[in-house]
């Protein structure tokens, strides 16, 4: 309203809530009206308003109870130039020079319009109505009767509401929809439906719409034209004329019409409150959300050249920002109903494992952290489940829950998973895609508390139970897939997907691209979801989704999926070359023409005696370009759509998997009518380490790799193993003796399979690709770091390796000289095994680098003292006449080698050779009997410790004679099997005709002695 009785301009709270504008000034004070009634002012804002795109400026007071929007007062009128023209019912706004720059009209009375919104998101089936919720967009609650008018642009789209006279509530009203078209339909919430005409107890309006949600650089209010009534609906300025999706978009930006309106926008980390969310926006961006988002958000959309594009999609992330913030735990509003479904069996309770005080302090730790996060709380319940802790590759662990007795009596939830093939078919008519991670998605999902005991778990003295979903429960992906699947709603395969907890938002441009990520980051953000930053993709061109390449609507299989078949080197013997053509062969039935492909090779199958013999099938060969041709016609038929095929959710997965002495091999599948396809391959080299183990930790290596590098396709659904390996057969029905398939089998223990034996001759393709391994060997992550000794005295506090024993604290305190950095003291052994110390300068020329040495031998707790040097022990070296001869023929010895004219052993890290004398007993003295190495350790220990020190031959026999005649040892360690009994005197007979027992010990040689 413009008002030229009004001195000042004043603006409604509720529609400053709805639109971005400047910092908010709080001032408090009344205003009088003419009807000297009070207009209670909360402070003042800098407002720019648009009339026919010219921007004039005002201070405007912001009120609590101001009966319209905005009120356009006196100082307005001055201050722009602004000249009203009663008779002609119009105002024009002039420049300096009282040159017209434009005019708006004034609007009767009969004839004021406001739009009409969509209330609520709904879903439409095909030729069907409805009956739908609706608001109008305005402060004003005096309103009682409209006439409502529908939008023009819905008619083209097929969808009908009528012309009706309306009753309104509080601004809401209902009316009715229908969907004419053959597909169902779906409108956003605060999707414009039209306009409603009332008539109004005021006598002169000038209407100026505010409904703007494009932000300009100094926070515009409105985006005008007036409104006439003989303009149509879809002419409004407010409307934009060509996707009504985007019209959401702008209206959402600005006009949050929902029912938490009346509620003041509050900061969720400070929970300071704000006059409007644009408040709240800015102040969480400048104080409240962490330092690094700026950064994270910065690498998200890095990839996008457009700096406008750029800054529209950073704008929706800020917007979002909470989703990112990981700086405390979040459960989600939703909760898991029935995910632990036992029926009536009775509570399972399983003791905790005994573990080490290490492990103890470890469970402690977490176990305090889990509950300070309200992840976990203390129980009374009758189930329990052990606790299990999992190494990991960087040394820390996994705390895990040992549910597989908890899983075997669960019924199995059969919420139903996507079809693969189905996501690929939406997916092919996108252009954008964007990929969301949530952090620690389980623990953001509250449990039932009905189910929450039998999720128990003991420790040594406490038993807790999880407040959010588990992981390792049986019904934990489908539980969360059919959390997820509510959330997302009815934009499910419209424009977005998700697979178990992977979610994806597509589209076909990039404004469209915008408008859905804004409208999906709403709806977990409302969720109270958080997400994983750094595994989150936004408005990707080209992207990996379930195992496959989706790039511009074309989609391939990824290239790790059959990088092992098509890196395969060509092959360079006769076996190499057959054990390929059988591994062909076994998708034979889908190769047109096969035996012509293959033809060339069948030459290398052995048929004769001779041609099976080892060394005939060692020969080296070199293919011919015919051959040559074969191998690779053979190896593209077999990853192309002809033979490789796309996922199948209604047919069961199968992973056959092999081992060699130098690599491993997998092949996922599925069972068709005509036979088995594969969906990928696999194979991986094996470390120097893992050549050493033994078959059956190989063997099961290849499982669990396998079954972890295709997660995505097995999680959440029943699959088979085959392996030619028998011991492996009940892997997953009980509990190994080999600990580190224990860990694996423990670690396996979410996933539902069974394995199954087959024969090798029936294992082609994954035995061919174990023993033609593609990708380089890696350690297994979970695997225990090797166990390495530590001493207070002879792991060095610098990082070098020290090469000799060392003196007891006791005896470093009753020596003399004090070390200093440049000189460790060197000590010699006299005949009495009495140390003396004399000041020499270490050699280190020959000292390994440290980066090459176990991490145990470095100590940062005490100083070391050294009982001789290395020229002391290059000269014991010189006087040993079997070490000189080593020395001059080195070459004739490939164990060692001279380094600085000492004599080392070839190993890791290599070790100095110990000549003969009593050097080596008061080495083994020193790490057997001093309390400094551990105090009469046992003969594992011992000679563990040694030998990563030092070496000379026959050293394990001479460690064991030494701690077999040690007398501490002998009087104080507890004897380790069951003492023979004692004799017992035959009792004489106690009566005639009793039995007796009789047995013959001689002849006896009577010896000389007496």
């Amino acid at each position: 309203i413009v008002d030229t009785g009004s001195a000042v301009t004043i603006i409604n709270q509720q529609l400053l809530k709805k639109i971005y504008h400047k910092e908010f000034i709080y001032k408090k004070k009344l205003h009088k009206s003419a009807n000297c009634s009070s207009i209670n002012i909360i402070g003042e804002i800098q407002l720019e308003i648009k009339i026919q795109g010219y921007k004039t400026f005002i201070l405007a007071d912001v009120a609590t109870n101001l009966i319209t929007d905005l009120l356009l007062g006196n100082d307005w009128i001055t201050t722009n130039n602004v000249i009203i023209d009663t008779p002609q019912r119009c105002i024009f706004l002039t420049d300096q020079k009282r040159h017209i720059l434009t005019a708006a009209q004034f609007v009767k009375p009969s004839h004021l319009q406001l739009p009409v919104l969509l209330a609520d998101e709904i879903t439409l089936p095909p030729h069907s109505e409805k009956c739908i919720d609706i608001k109008v967009l305005s402060s004003m609650t005096s309103i009682s009767e409209a006439l409502f008018e529908p939008a023009a642009y819905l008619y083209p789209k097929q969808i009908f509401l009528t012309n009706a006279l309306i009753k309104l509530e509080d601004n809401r009203s209902q009316i009715m929809i229908m969907n004419a078209n053959d597909r169902q339909k779906t409108l956003s919430k605060n999707t414009p439906l039209g306009y409603i005409s009332y008539q109004s107890k005021v006598n002169n309006y000038l209407i100026l719409p505010v409904l703007s949600g494009k932000r300009t650089d100094r926070s515009t209010i409105t985006r005008t034209n007036l409104y006439r009534r003989n303009h149509s609906f879809a002419d409004r300025s407010w409307v934009a004329s060509a996707n009504p999706k985007r019209k959401v978009q702008s209206l959402d930006l600005t006009c949050r019409m929902d029912n938490n309106d009346e509620q003041q926008p509050q900061c969720y980390v400070c929970q300071e409150k704000f006059l409007s969310r644009n408040d709240l926006q800015h102040h969480l961006r400048q104080k409240c959300y962490p330092s690094e988002m700026r950064e994270q958000i910065g690498k998200l959309t890095q990839h996008i050249e457009n700096t406008k594009q750029r800054q529209q999609l950073q704008q929706i992330l800020w917007k979002h920002g909470k989703l990112f913030d990981l700086r405390q735990p979040s459960i989600i509003k939703a909760t898991v109903h029935h995910a632990i479904e036992t029926g009536t069996h009775p509570p399972i309770y399983t003791s905790p494992y005994r573990v080490s005080y290490k492990d103890e302090q470890i469970q402690r730790e977490e176990i305090d952290r889990l509950l300070k996060q309200g992840i976990i709380e203390e129980s009374k319940s009758p189930w329990s489940s052990p606790i299990v802790l999992v190494r990991k590759k960087d040394g820390s662990v996994r705390f895990c829950i040992d549910f597989r007795k908890l899983n075997n009596i669960t019924t199995k939830d059969a919420f139903p998973i996507p079809r693969i093939d189905d996501i690929f078919d939406h997916l092919s008519q996108a252009e954008y895609y964007t990929t969301i991670d949530f952090k620690s998605g389980y623990f953001q999902v509250g449990l039932d508390p009905k189910d929450r005991p039998k999720t128990a778990f003991s420790t040594r003295d406490q038993h807790y139970q999880f407040t959010v979903l588990p992981q390792g429960v049986t019904n934990g992906p489908p539980a969360f897939q059919r959390i997820v699947s509510q959330i997302l709603g009815p934009t499910r395969w419209q424009y977005s997907l998700a697979y178990l907890d992977d979610v994806i938002i597509y589209s076909p441009t990039f404004d469209q691209h915008l408008t859905h990520l804004d409208d999906i980051l709403n709806r977990l953000n409302d969720a109270n979801f958080r997400l994983n930053v750094n595994k989150c993709q936004i408005a990707k061109t080209s992207i990996d989704y379930l195992g496959h390449h989706i790039e511009r609507s074309n989609i391939r299989p990824n290239a790790d999926n059959i990088r092992a078949l098509l890196e395969t080197p060509q092959p360079t013997t006769a076996r190499e070359a057959f054990r390929f053509v059988k591994a062909a062969e076994y998708y034979r039935k889908f190769i047109p023409g096969f035996s012509t492909i293959a033809q060339p090779l069948h030459k290398y199958a052995p048929t004769t005696k001779e041609q099976r013999s080892q060394k005939s099938q060692s020969t080296p060969i070199i293919l011919s370009d015919e051959e040559l041709h074969a191998f690779n016609e053979l190896k593209q038929i077999l990853t192309n759509d002809l033979v490789l095929r796309i996922p199948d959710q209604n047919l069961p997965f199968k992973i056959q998997t092999d081992a060699s002495k130098i690599g491993i091999g997998a092949v996922l599948m599925q069972t068709h009518p005509n036979g088995d396809l594969p969906l990928a391959y696999l194979s991986k080299k094996f470390t120097t380490t893992q050549m050493n183990w033994p078959a059956t930790e190989q063997e099961c290596y290849a499982i669990i790799y396998a079954i972890e590098k295709w997660h995505k396709y097995l999680d959440g659904r029943s699959f088979t193993i085959e392996t030619d390996h028998k011991p492996l057969l009940p892997f997953n029905l009980k509990q190994q003796l080999n600990s580190k398939c224990e860990r694996w089998r423990l670690k396996l223990q979410q996933y539902q399979f069974t394995i199954r034996y087959i024969k090798g001759k029936h294992n082609t393709v994954a035995d061919y690709l174990s023993r033609s391994p593609v990708d380089n060997g890696t350690n297994d992550e979970d695997d225990y770091t090797p166990t390495q000794s530590r001493s207070t005295q002879t792991d060095n506090c610098m990082k070098t390796q020290i090469i000799a024993p060392v003196m007891t604290r006791r005896q470093a305190r009753q020596q003399p000289n004090e070390r200093t950095d440049h000189h460790l003291s060197d000590q010699t052994c006299d005949g009495n095994r009495q140390a003396r110390n004399v000041d020499i300068p270490i050699d280190h020329s020959c000292i390994p680098k440290a980066n090459q040495l176990p991490t145990s031998i470095y100590n940062t707790d005490c100083d070391k003292i050294i009982p001789f040097t290395l020229e002391q022990l290059k000269e014991l070296q010189h006087q040993d006449d079997e070490i000189n001869n080593i020395i001059h023929n080195i070459k004739n010895y490939k164990e060692y080698f001279v380094k600085n004219n000492m004599l080392m052993k070839k190993a890791f890290p290599p070790v100095p050779v110990i000549p003969k004398g009593g050097i080596r007993s008061d080495i083994i003295k020193i790490y057997h009997d001093t309390p400094a190495n551990g105090a009469h350790f046992g003969r594992d220990r011992t000679i563990h410790k040694i030998q990563q020190r030092y070496y000379w031959p026959h050293m394990i026999s001479d460690i064991q004679n030494y701690i077999k005649s040690c007398l501490p040892c002998l009087r104080n360690n507890p004897l380790r099997q069951k003492p023979p009994g004692a004799l017992k005197p035959i009792k004489p007979p106690e009566g005639v005709w009793q039995l007796l027992t009789m047995d013959f010990h001689g002849p006896i040689t009577p010896t000389t002695k007496h």
